[in-house]
């Protein structure tokens, strides 16, 4: 029996809080600092995956989609296309809000085309971070009512529990000890990444062996 490759993620985040080690240029990419998307993910499928590239928000290439408006969906569809060229199975991302509501549609958008615009296509675990990673933390650790904050509030409410905006490592043991059952429910863009998280990866990584 041989055993199936792993299922290969490509990570896209808007820098080290999200990516760990593996942000920056690839040729300086490494696994020995995760960020918290990694963590998130390993905690809804602790194996069967491996990092198989990963690319910061800025410098993904825009894929030119007919008739979208908003950047973020060119985005979206350009992050696809490197998973797909980096010979992933799966593309994994968060977006900050921030000051921007019409992200988060835009950002869905681009989601729904990745089918249509590209052929064999990556799944995509994907999504807003409302109003920033740092709402998604604060969720995390249980507080309530998170995505009405600013990004600025949030960033305070993180610093008053002794945790700094570039306070990345602090971030993951956030993640690593988390109840992931427990995120408030009024926390919905990190339910639904989650939600999509446990729809994609255990069925990915969990195929056993071939023959």
């Amino acid at each position: 029996m041989k055993p199936l490759e792993r299922t290969r993620v490509f990570l896209v985040g808007e820098g080290e809080n999200e990516l760990g080690s593996r942000a920056g240029a690839p040729a300086y990419q490494s696994d020995k600092h995760p960020g918290v998307l990694f963590t998130l993910l390993s905690r809804v499928q602790p194996n069967g995956w491996v990092v198989g590239g990963a690319r910061e928000w800025k410098s993904i290439r825009k894929y030119q989609a007919r008739g979208a408006a908003h950047e973020d969906t060119h985005h979206v569809l350009g992050a696809a296309l490197d998973a797909k060229e980096a010979g992933c199975d799966v593309l994994a991302f968060s977006r900050d809000i921030d000051r921007d509501p019409a992200r988060r549609e835009a950002i869905a958008e681009g989601i729904r085309r990745v089918s249509s615009s590209l052929s064999s296509p990556p799944e995509v675990i994907g999504g807003v971070a409302a109003p920033a990673l740092e709402g998604w933390i604060l969720a995390l650790l249980g507080e309530k009512a998170t995505e009405e904050l600013s990004p600025l509030r949030a960033q305070a409410m993180l610093a008053a529990k002794g945790m700094m905006p570039d306070d990345g490592a602090a971030m993951v043991r956030v993640a690593e000890d988390a109840d992931l059952d427990a995120v408030p429910p009024d926390a919905t863009s990190l339910g639904e990444w989650l939600a999509r998280a446990r729809a994609v990866l255990p069925r990915r990584a969990g195929r056993g062996v071939r023959s």
